[in-house]
């Protein structure tokens, strides 16, 4: 899609739409500075691309590359909001990805989780091409993109449906995600991204932490919504009780957006800890 003539969305929250100008004014800018590739596709509808990021130079060895969902409540979002992080990781050195999905209520769940599993999969086949690693895959995401990579990462079964190994995520960072679909979460959104009838226990990743081995860096904002504030710590605890490592970050000062924000400034604690991640995993 082309980055300034992207399909209109219903207009969101004044402070979602300043947080989506930002996204797309600071893409821009790391486009102009960052090698890319854009409008990659991993399936056959307009939604089902990827823009990948790279550095300046291939280094000897094979990168880590590092996926990431963008926002919106499931309704909302384009992959050219994320671009702006792309310059934070290509610099460590690895790629970076940011992914596109089809949105709610055009389809319903699992529509977009399929989707993040394909272009999982076309990483897992893909990155090799571009001095990437295809074992050390990343996946993360923030809020709806956030829940979505949890969901996957909890779900290793649903890996082999796409010829992937059982361990194909490396780790997951979700950013300030949605771990439950209780009634805290609102009616509207739930209705547009599940099918009447739709189990709301097998759309929630706090349901799927049993037996959980993926290694999981979550955070969230000190300021963020109340529902999500409240769902990270409970995720938190849960993927304590199984085997898998797992690191919580509350970002001080941080609301919803600013945290997702941050994310493009390497000096920024979670960019930190995500390249530490990424060297270390």
């Amino acid at each position: 899609m082309a980055f300034f003539d992207l399909p209109p969305q219903p207009r969101m929250s004044p402070e979602a739409e300043r947080y989506a100008a930002f996204c797309l004014e600071h893409t821009a800018k790391a486009q102009r500075c960052t090698r890319h590739r854009l409008d990659i596709p991993y399936g056959t509808d307009y939604w089902q691309k990827i823009d990948l990021y790279l550095p300046d130079a291939v280094p000897a060895h094979a990168m880590p590359t590092l996926l990431f969902l963008h926002g919106g409540y499931w309704t909302h979002g384009y992959k050219e909001w994320l671009g702006f992080m792309a310059p934070a990781f290509v610099s460590l050195p690895a790629l970076f990805i940011s992914v596109s999905y089809r949105l709610s209520p055009q389809v319903k769940h699992p529509a977009a989780l399929e989707d993040c599993l394909a272009a999982l999969a076309w990483a897992y086949e893909h990155v090799a091409t571009y001095g990437g690693d295809s074992r050390r895959l990343f996946l993360g995401g923030h809020s709806a993109g956030g829940h979505l990579a949890a969901l996957l990462a909890l779900q290793p079964h649903l890996l082999a449906t796409y010829g992937l190994p059982t361990d194909a995520i490396t780790a997951c960072f979700p950013v300030s995600g949605v771990y439950g679909l209780q009634g805290d979460v609102p009616s509207d959104r739930l209705q547009a991204f599940l099918a009447p009838g739709a189990s709301r226990e097998q759309a929630s990743p706090i349901y799927h932490v049993h037996g959980n081995r993926t290694p999981f860096l979550l955070a969230v904002g000190e300021h963020d919504f109340p529902v999500l504030y409240a769902q990270a710590y409970a995720m938190a605890a849960a993927l304590r009780q199984q085997a898998g490592k797992v690191e919580f970050l509350e970002i001080a000062g941080a609301d919803h957006f600013q945290i997702s924000m941050q994310g493009g400034d390497p000096d920024t604690l979670w960019a930190q800890r995500v390249r530490a991640w990424m060297q270390d995993e």
